[in-house]
Protein backbone atom coordinates (compact mmCIF):
# COMPACT_ATOMS: atom_id res chain seq x y z
CA UNK A 1 0.00 0.00 0.00
CA UNK A 2 1.70 3.02 -1.25
CA UNK A 3 0.28 6.73 0.22
CA UNK A 4 0.65 9.94 -1.35
CA UNK A 5 -0.28 13.47 0.05
CA UNK A 6 -1.04 16.95 -1.36
CA UNK A 7 2.82 17.61 -2.03
CA UNK A 8 3.13 13.82 -3.59
CA UNK A 9 0.32 14.74 -6.08
CA UNK A 10 1.38 18.31 -6.89
CA UNK A 11 4.67 16.86 -7.50
CA UNK A 12 3.45 13.90 -10.07
CA UNK A 13 1.21 16.26 -11.93
CA UNK A 14 3.50 19.13 -11.92
CA UNK A 15 1.28 21.39 -10.47
CA UNK A 16 1.48 23.59 -7.09
CA UNK A 17 0.01 22.53 -4.28
CA UNK A 18 -3.04 25.39 -4.56
CA UNK A 19 -3.38 23.78 -7.77
CA UNK A 20 -4.30 20.37 -6.24
CA UNK A 21 -6.13 21.72 -3.61
CA UNK A 22 -8.37 23.54 -6.61
CA UNK A 23 -8.74 20.84 -8.51
CA UNK A 24 -9.59 18.92 -5.41
CA UNK A 25 -12.58 22.23 -4.23
CA UNK A 26 -13.62 21.64 -8.28
CA UNK A 27 -13.95 18.08 -9.22
CA UNK A 28 -16.56 16.01 -7.44
CA UNK A 29 -14.90 13.25 -8.61
CA UNK A 30 -11.48 13.94 -7.17
CA UNK A 31 -10.93 10.89 -4.38
CA UNK A 32 -11.40 11.16 -1.15
CA UNK A 33 -8.60 10.97 1.58
CA UNK A 34 -8.63 8.16 3.56
CA UNK A 35 -7.31 9.92 6.46
CA UNK A 36 -5.89 13.08 7.50
CA UNK A 37 -3.15 13.46 9.73
CA UNK A 38 -0.92 16.15 12.21
CA UNK A 39 -4.21 17.84 13.36
CA UNK A 40 -6.11 17.42 10.56
CA UNK A 41 -3.83 19.66 8.01
CA UNK A 42 -2.70 16.69 5.43
CA UNK A 43 -4.41 14.75 3.56
CA UNK A 44 -3.56 10.83 2.76
CA UNK A 45 -4.86 9.32 -0.48
CA UNK A 46 -4.04 5.91 -1.73
CA UNK A 47 -1.91 5.68 -4.75
CA UNK A 48 -4.29 3.24 -6.21
CA UNK A 49 -7.06 5.73 -5.87
CA UNK A 50 -4.78 8.34 -7.54
CA UNK A 51 -4.17 5.92 -10.57
CA UNK A 52 -7.53 5.20 -11.11
CA UNK A 53 -8.35 9.22 -10.88
CA UNK A 54 -5.84 9.82 -13.71
CA UNK A 55 -6.86 7.58 -15.74
CA UNK A 56 -10.35 9.38 -16.02
CA UNK A 57 -8.06 12.82 -16.36
CA UNK A 58 -5.22 12.47 -18.80
CA UNK A 59 -4.29 16.01 -18.68
CA UNK A 60 -3.06 15.35 -15.20
CA UNK A 61 0.28 13.06 -16.52
CA UNK A 62 0.17 13.77 -20.33
CA UNK A 63 1.80 17.16 -20.79
CA UNK A 64 0.50 17.51 -24.60
CA UNK A 65 -3.26 16.91 -23.68
CA UNK A 66 -2.53 19.28 -20.46
CA UNK A 67 -1.71 21.91 -22.96
CA UNK A 68 -4.38 21.31 -25.09
CA UNK A 69 -6.97 20.99 -22.02
CA UNK A 70 -6.42 24.84 -21.08
CA UNK A 71 -6.26 25.73 -24.39
CA UNK A 72 -9.78 24.31 -24.69
CA UNK A 73 -11.09 25.39 -21.41
CA UNK A 74 -9.03 29.26 -21.95
CA UNK A 75 -10.86 29.32 -25.21
CA UNK A 76 -14.36 28.47 -23.74
CA UNK A 77 -14.28 30.53 -21.20
CA UNK A 78 -13.73 33.32 -23.85
CA UNK A 79 -17.10 33.13 -25.58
Amino acid sequence: MILLGIKDLAKRWNYTRQGVHQKQKQDKTFPTPITKINEGRIQVFLEKDIIEYEQKHRELTDESYKHWHQVKWCYSKKH
